[in-house]
């Protein structure tokens, strides 16, 4: 009876083996066929002859045939991954990560790309064109500069003269700075403060600097009150500003420096050049 029982078993397990071997056959035989054809491995070329199931089973075969299906699918991909190394497709030392980037992956990163190309583009546009306009500002402040200069030395300016009373408005109105000094020539003052406007002239281009004899110009004379002599009168666009009467305000002495009286010049506007007022010059 046992040895009834053990032969009934061996068949019905090799009968449930067949069967699920021929379930797989004729469910994937003509999907998978012509696809992996080329990589059937000897045992999956084998024919499976189906077998009629038993009427009864201990459930003894039914476990082992899941484990021998479990075994047979495990050494399938086995021989699978082992042909697909032979062939190079796993070869992970050469495996590159960019070449298994989705094309929707790819897209997104040109997208991102181009994007930030584009900002960069704008932004360089943008630089250029503030550095254009810097560039054209500085031009413009260099040629109005060069024009001034050459203005000025038509109208005299670098140099001490002594003007006429006639020119005395034209010289007033047509410098946008000027310092007229009115003076004696027989003032020992005066000299003094010829010696320093002429330091003056030299160093400040922007305004003119000129002098003008009280004797031979009554009429502004009378009409500015010079009554102190020296006397010094700061003009801007024809405008008086202020003057330096004597050495008043220069330290009290005739031993004061030239940069104490420009510095006086300046705090009417008279002169508009940059300088240190502990400056000798």
């Amino acid at each position: 009876a046992q040895a009834a029982l053990a032969a009934r078993d061996s068949f019905d397990l090799i009968h449930s083996v067949g069967s699920l071997l021929s379930i797989m056959n004729v469910q994937d035989w003509h999907a998978s066929r012509a696809r992996t054809a080329g990589y059937d491995m000897e045992g999956e070329r084998r024919p499976v002859k189906p077998h009629k199931g038993a009427d009864k089973s201990t459930g003894f075969t039914s476990q082992l045939a899941g484990m021998v299906q479990e075994s047979i699918m495990e050494q399938a991909i086995a021989d699978r991954t082992e042909q697909l190394a032979k062939e190079g497709a796993l070869e992970g030392q050469y495996w590159d990560a960019k070449e298994y980037v989705t094309a929707e992956e790819k897209q997104a990163d040109q997208d991102n790309a181009e994007a930030a190309e584009c900002d960069r583009d704008g932004g360089r546009e943008d630089e250029e064109d503030d550095l254009e306009a810097l560039r054209a500002r500085r031009r413009k402040q260099m040629k109005d500069a060069m024009e001034k200069r050459q203005k000025n030395q038509g109208l005299g300016h670098g140099s001490y003269d002594e003007i006429a009373e006639d020119e005395f408005l034209k010289t007033v109105t047509s410098s946008e700075l000027s310092v007229v000094h009115f003076y004696h020539r027989n003032f020992e003052k005066c000299k003094i403060m010829d010696m320093h406007l002429d330091k003056c002239a030299r160093k400040f281009f922007n305004t003119r600097f000129v002098k003008l004899n009280v004797e031979k110009a009554p009429f502004f004379v009378e009409k500015l009150a010079v009554k102190t002599l020296p006397c010094a009168i700061v003009f801007v666009n024809g405008v008086a500003k202020g003057r330096q009467l004597g050495f008043e305000g220069l330290g009290g002495s005739d031993e004061f420096s030239t940069v104490t009286l420009a510095w006086r010049f300046k705090e009417w506007g008279g002169i508009d050049e940059d300088f240190d007022p502990d400056e000798q010059f």
